[in-house]
């Protein structure tokens, strides 16, 4: 008698087989291949790899004619060989035919599935798409973030014709509150998951989503102050509130627009300057003041440092923390 998990396995093989139209077919050629095999071996009296080799190349009507039949009843297993060679043969070509076409098809529609691991996924629609995975790509080609793939999941196909996106980046379309387009981007799998959907409900909807299958850091942009609390309860490691700095920045540019365009340049990498964290360890201990001297000969400004929040401008003599990362303006690469 079977052991039990023995079953288990051939009832879950014949249920995958049963819903899978490839598999059918390709178990069907495999079948008639070996019965064919077996018959013509009996028939003609040869080995059993001439007689398989005899059944593909008959199956498959190449027929090199190298081994014949010459018994009557290895001519009839040789016909029926070639009847249902051609039959299943070219049943299993169009499928294949089908399946790649449809693969293709879905692919085009940001239907797939990506087979990413430790990947970064930016879900969500409007400028803040665009911006974000060109910062991403920027930081990587500098070396300062890591390099791994980019998915974006746009949450329809209107919103994903509107954005256009280097090659290089993997594009799906789905409901991003869906589990069925969380799976397909591989969410389970993904270092940082970005989320800018200019919905705040769906944001924090999406966020329980991603906490409950993944254990990525989840970055979300909120459009409204009340929903900060409610985003990071929901599990947001960061939350920014665009608007409202956006807002600060506009009122900034009438009494201030010079400190509005530091801002502007500094933030992005596409500006003359960049700002950036550091860690170096060798100046944990050291005065600010030495600290500054030192990157300078980098190219580097040090405005501050970060321990448990940022601390800017201290005192020249306050020696930099251990542990402490650095704050820094530098040029931009670009």
């Amino acid at each position: 008698m079977l052991p039990v998990m023995v079953v288990r396995k051939l009832l879950r093989m014949r249920a995958k087989i049963s819903r899978n139209r490839v598999l059918q077919i390709a178990s069907a050629v495999v079948i008639l291949a070996l019965l064919f095999a077996v018959l013509f071996m009996y028939s003609e009296g040869v080995d059993f790899y001439t007689a398989l080799y005899w059944a593909v190349i008959t199956m498959a009507t190449i027929g090199y004619g190298d081994v014949t039949p010459a018994t009557p009843l290895g001519r009839a297993v040789a016909m029926v060989a070639a009847v249902a060679g051609i039959s299943t043969f070219t049943a299993l070509v169009s499928v294949l035919a089908e399946f790649f076409i449809s693969s293709s098809l879905r692919r085009m529609m940001g239907m797939h599935r990506v087979r990413y691991s430790g990947h970064y996924i930016i879900i969500g629609q409007g400028s803040t798409v665009p911006s974000c995975v060109g910062e991403l790509l920027s930081a990587i080609s500098r070396g300062e973030a890591d390099t791994k793939p980019i998915v974006v999941v746009f949450p329809d196909e209107a919103e994903r014709k509107k954005v256009q996106l280097p090659e290089e980046i993997e594009v799906l379309v789905g409901d991003p509150t869906s589990e069925e387009t969380l799976k397909r981007a591989r969410v389970e799998t993904a270092s940082h998951v970005i989320l800018a959907l200019e919905d705040d409900s769906k944001a924090v909807f999406t966020t329980l989503m991603v906490k409950r299958l993944s254990k990525a850091k989840v970055l979300v942009e909120a459009l409204r102050e009340e929903s900060v609390d409610l985003l990071k309860q929901a599990g947001a490691d960061r939350v920014i509130l665009s608007r409202s700095f956006a807002g600060r920045l506009l009122a900034s540019s009438v009494f201030e627009p010079e400190a509005v365009d530091v801002v502007d340049d500094v933030t992005t990498s596409l500006g003359r300057y960049d700002i950036s964290v550091i860690l170096r360890e060798d100046l944990w201990g050291k005065s600010y003041l030495e600290a500054l001297r030192e990157l300078r000969k980098s190219g580097y400004s040090l405005i501050g440092y970060y321990l448990n929040g940022p601390v800017l401008n201290p005192g020249l003599d306050e020696p930099i923390p251990h542990g402490a990362k650095l704050i820094v303006i530098k040029p931009s690469a670009s």
